[in-house]
């Protein structure tokens, strides 16, 4: 191999090896800089630090450098003169599996896209496919800071001292972008007040209207527009003489697309399909909610927002079952808060 063509592969080999990097002699003009990540102990719901990160390095509006790292408080990165952009997620792409990472190499075009996954329960509009809930997801973006000939000059006697690839050291002048990263998942919390609560032993719902995609550094959800699904709920009896309760819900979300938010100008629906005591019984209701979903101040420790739907109050509530008879003329067994043991045989198709 001719060294013209070697000494170019070993630079790249270097660039690309690690979060730590020493330069080759002949960059020692560049900038060792410090990415440093401002954490909130509310950044995650239990109030932990992921255990990896992903930096996206852009210069001059092109990609320059992708590193991933265990070190979530820093990285450290060198930097020939140009004009930058960062923006970091949390862990890697390859470790989530409810969405997928689009144009990462785009600064003002990546975003993710959730995926679609089959409901044997849900026959979803063809517009609106049925996804996974999101997993939790950080995204921090720095603002633009240069990098010039004359810092690189000045500053050769800086504040740092790297060993070189002589046997002697080199200083660097340490230069610090700070990223803050934030959320970019919501939740979702559906209340639907009930008549004859007691009659209630599994519920099934699905949504439809919501973001399916979402631009990193952008900070606001797509055009694009999906169905997703409420299966784990909870019931909690309000009046035990008249048997009234609501039922309670909560998914991850990416919110409403276009950055919409909540208004009486929005068309989604709520389907509902309640299994009865019996364990045969299947009630099917349809609420139109786009008027009725608002946004909640503050919302959970590591959410972006908190979207609120309560349907019914305890003086009226918005869904009545029948009255029916446990198997046997027995107990019913109590709700279920998942929807694992509905029959596969039930006609239980939910319809959006």
């Amino acid at each position: 191999m001719k060294w013209r063509t070697f000494i170019p592969a070993m630079i790249a080999l270097l660039v690309l090896g690690g979060c730590i990097i020493n330069p080759p002699l002949h960059l020692r003009q560049a900038l060792k800089t410090i990415v440093k990540v401002i954490w909130k102990a509310d950044m995650y719901p239990d109030g932990q630090k992921p255990d990896g990160v992903t930096f996206y390095i852009f210069r001059d509006g092109q990609p320059y450098d992708r590193q991933t790292t265990s070190d979530v408080d820093s990285c450290r990165v060198h930097l020939v003169p140009g004009k930058y952009r960062i923006y970091m997620i949390s862990q890697s792409p390859d470790e989530f599996w409810t969405m997928s990472f689009n144009d990462m190499d785009d600064f003002d075009g990546a975003y993710i896209r959730l995926n679609e996954t089959e409901v044997n329960w849900l026959t979803p509009d063809p517009d609106s496919p049925v996804v996974l809930n999101p997993e939790m997801l950080m995204v921090g973006v720095s603002d633009e800071f240069e990098v010039t000939e004359d810092m690189a000059d000045s500053f050769k006697d800086g504040d740092v001292v790297v060993p070189g690839e002589d046997g002697g050291y080199v200083n660097f002048y340490t230069l610090r972008i700070p990223i803050t990263p934030m959320s970019v998942i919501s939740q979702f919390w559906i209340s639907i007040y009930s008549a004859n609560a007691d009659m209630l032993k599994s519920v099934r719902a699905a949504t439809s209207g919501m973001a399916r995609t979402f631009y990193l550094t952008q900070g606001v959800t797509g055009d694009e527009e999906c169905t997703q699904i409420f299966t784990d709920w909870s019931l909690v009896i309000d009046d035990e003489e008249k048997k009234i309760g609501h039922l309670d819900s909560r998914i991850t979300t990416l919110g409403l697309p276009r950055g919409e938010m909540p208004s009486v100008m929005r068309d989604s629906t709520l389907n509902v399909a309640t299994l009865l005591i019996d364990n045969k019984t299947i009630e099917r209701y349809t609420f139109f909610v786009g008027n009725k979903i608002y946004l909640d101040d503050p919302p959970p420790d590591g959410y972006l927002h908190l979207y609120r739907l309560i349907l019914g109050t305890v003086e009226n509530p918005v869904i009545t079952p029948s009255i029916v008879e446990p198997p046997g003329g027995g107990g019913g067994g109590g709700f279920i808060a998942g929807v694992s043991d509905w029959d596969d045989e039930l006609n239980s198709e939910v319809v959006i």
